[in-house]
């Protein structure tokens, strides 16, 4: 038997890391980028194309450049301040949210070099920090709940933790 205990990594459930979204205002803890809920950009795709446009790059599963640059930048995810892999925590304290590219660029790093390397550039935008930014979540609901019967049982928690006043149509046969 090994001496060194292997740690569980905890996962998530959608209604704590749409509560972390939230907590955030849905702007990355490294840069300060208002972030983008993933399935809102699959479904915005999905209607484009139904409508009849091809050849977009709004959405693809693994967030590729070429087939997803918003979402390669952009995405949201959740965030260890201090990485797991170095010890860090699974606790509230210790997550946060963040884009897809600071997520991937410090990586397991220590968030206080990290913050020395890539120093926190206030956004200095003509009215200052979004204040009611919803990282589009609210398109996923409206765009989600014309098909529920199609969404995956992933993208049902999602609806069900984003839409916390009448997620009952879910249970709809």
């Amino acid at each position: 038997m090994s001496s060194t205990l292997q740690r569980a990594r905890l996962r998530l459930s959608k209604a704590r890391q749409v509560e972390i979204f939230r907590r955030s205002g849905w702007l990355c803890r490294w840069c300060r980028r208002p972030v983008v809920f993933p399935a809102a950009l699959k479904y915005m795709q999905k209607e484009l194309e139904n409508a009849g446009y091809n050849n977009l790059a709004h959405w693809r599963p693994a967030y590729h450049r070429q087939g997803a640059p918003l979402l390669d930048e952009l995405a949201a995810v959740v965030d260890h301040v201090r990485p797991f892999a170095a010890g860090g925590l699974c606790n509230e304290d210790n997550f946060v949210t963040a884009c897809n590219r600071c997520n991937m660029r410090k990586n397991a790093s220590d968030p206080a070099s990290w913050e020395r390397k890539h120093p926190i550039r206030v956004i200095k935008g003509k009215f200052g920090e979004p204040e009611d930014w919803d990282g589009l979540s609210n398109v996923f609901l409206l765009l989600a709940k014309r098909g529920p019967e199609s969404l995956t049982q992933s993208e049902k928690e999602w609806l069900a933790a984003l839409d916390k006043r009448s997620p009952s149509y879910l249970s709809r046969d």
